[in-house]
């Protein structure tokens, strides 16, 4: 036993070498665990809950593996209390389904939505604490998105530069506070036969910083919004507790609350000068995308859509080739992933 224990760090360090010298082909082995979890799927005794258990374990993998990679490129070795959170938020964040699949399993429906409300208190407060302590904007789904590995070097060679060029505006030149003007220093100044007599272009971290007025008069706006939309799943739990979970003002309340939240959001994107970063609008886009989730939310999906949807899946089924191999099946598990995974506190 003791000659297994003194292996494992060495089948650590071994594991972490293969994975930074193979970061490509890592990712086909990811995917083959990913699929397993759907194949497994109805198909085995609680094939649910194993199924859930695999895609987790799966997704958790790629997690670790990603830090593995991003430690290797970008000499990451401390993390500060803001990556910490976001690195539990993203935990929880897959595996949810597999707590609240496994509570109701081993304690029933009340053991389900005991969990149900202690992940989503923590996940309020966690989020909040982004937000107010250390001024994250747009929090991202998963807070630690999956890693680019194809371009991770390109985009670690591009942060060195940027630093670089940083680092040499910053000693030949310096800016006027009262115009922001660029002022190149006397001991930067080239020969005079070389010179152009064109002002010094300023850096692009130097322009963001003139931005600073602009972000200030938007925070407002974009806490509110990001506000709204965190406490969300909360309020959403809140009024299933006091209407039920077949009335429609849960599922109004929770509409109302991702369209304020956009709305305000859209409101900042409207000024010339724009606070919202790609990621973050990125991040927006998605959320408006998954406003078409609504039409499979309960009670909207049991009183509406169930049966055109049920109906669209039949004539597909009849009359396109092959497509009864999906849509068979998709009909059939439709009512489950619905009433699994279609929460309003699922995003």
């Amino acid at each position: 036993m003791s000659s297994i224990l003194l292996t494992l760090p060495e089948i650590y360090n071994a594991y972490k070498n293969w994975v930074r010298k193979n970061p490509q082909s890592l990712g086909d082995w990811e995917t083959s665990a990913k699929w397993i979890s759907y194949f497994i799927a109805g198909r085995i005794n609680n094939s649910h809950v194993v199924s859930e258990l695999v895609y987790c374990l799966s997704n958790l993998l790629v997690m670790f593996n990603d830090i593995i990679i991003k430690k290797n490129y970008c000499q990451m070795h401390s993390t500060n209390s803001a990556e910490k959170l976001k690195l539990w938020l993203t935990i929880i964040e897959y595996s949810e389904v597999f707590c609240e699949l496994s509570a109701k399993k081993l304690w029933g429906v009340t053991g389900k939505w005991i969990i149900i409300v202690c992940i989503q208190v923590f996940k309020c407060i966690t989020r909040l604490m982004l937000i107010y302590r250390y001024k994250e904007t747009v929090i991202q789904h998963p807070p630690i998105p999956v890693l680019d590995r194809k371009n991770i070097k390109s985009a670690t060679n591009l942060s060195t530069i940027g630093e670089m060029a940083q680092n040499q505006f910053d000693t030949s030149s310096f800016i006027l506070k009262s115009s922001g003007r660029v002022v190149r220093k006397i001991e930067a100044s080239p020969p005079l036969a070389l010179r152009t007599w064109k002002p010094v272009p300023k850096s692009q971290n130097v322009s963001c910083k003139n931005n600073e007025l602009i972000e200030d008069v938007l925070s407002g706006r974009k806490l509110i919004a990001e506000t709204i939309y965190v406490t969300k799943p909360m309020i959403h739990l809140a009024s299933q507790a006091c209407f039920g979970t077949k009335t429609w003002k849960p599922w109004l309340i929770a509409l109302t609350m991702d369209l304020a939240s956009l709305h305000l959001y859209r409101s900042c994107r409207a000024i010339p000068l724009n606070s919202l970063t790609p990621q973050q609008r990125l991040q927006l886009s998605k959320r408006q995308l998954l406003l078409v989730l609504y039409i499979i939310r309960s009670p909207f999906y049991e009183k509406q859509s169930r049966d055109k949807i049920n109906a669209l899946l039949e004539a597909l089924s009849k009359h396109v080739p092959l497509a009864g191999l999906i849509c068979k099946p998709l009909a059939q598990y439709l009512p489950f992933w619905q009433s699994t995974y279609f929460y309003m506190w699922s995003t």
